[in-house]
């Protein structure tokens, strides 16, 4: 399997992370989310697994996952790019974002101290 390209942009309250999975068969480890999560599958198509199932979708798709919910995405066309879409949080409340005008800084600031996302070893994703 080819490896896992990021980039990640933060433009007022919004996060967004780009993965690129190159290659068919490219695992995107299972997470789950501190609070609801939007992804955009905008090239390629994916496997989702999550609540042990597996689902199919193809591009442009929208997916919702609940918060708490493992999930994990497997490439199964060449060059699928997904995008992580998310408010940035300054808490654990659901309603409790950072303020619109948040610089970069503290933006990465609270995305060190209020995990977006949870791995199987209890890490940061």
């Amino acid at each position: 399997m080819s490896e896992i390209i990021y980039d990640i942009k933060i433009v007022d309250n919004v996060f967004v992370k780009m993965i690129l999975l190159k290659e068919v068969g490219t695992l995107e480890r299972g997470h789950s989310h501190t609070f609801d999560h939007i992804t955009l599958l905008s090239t390629g198509a994916v496997l989702m697994r999550a609540k042990g199932q597996e689902v199919e979708h193809v591009a442009p798709k929208l997916i919702v996952t609940p918060k708490g919910i493992k999930h994990e995405f497997e490439a199964i066309q060449p060059n699928t790019t997904l995008c992580c879409i998310h408010a940035i949080r300054d808490g654990d409340d659901v309603d409790d974002v950072a303020p619109q005008d948040v610089p970069l800084h503290k933006a990465m600031d609270y995305i060190k101290h209020f995990p977006l996302a949870v791995g199987d070893d209890g890490k940061r994703v």
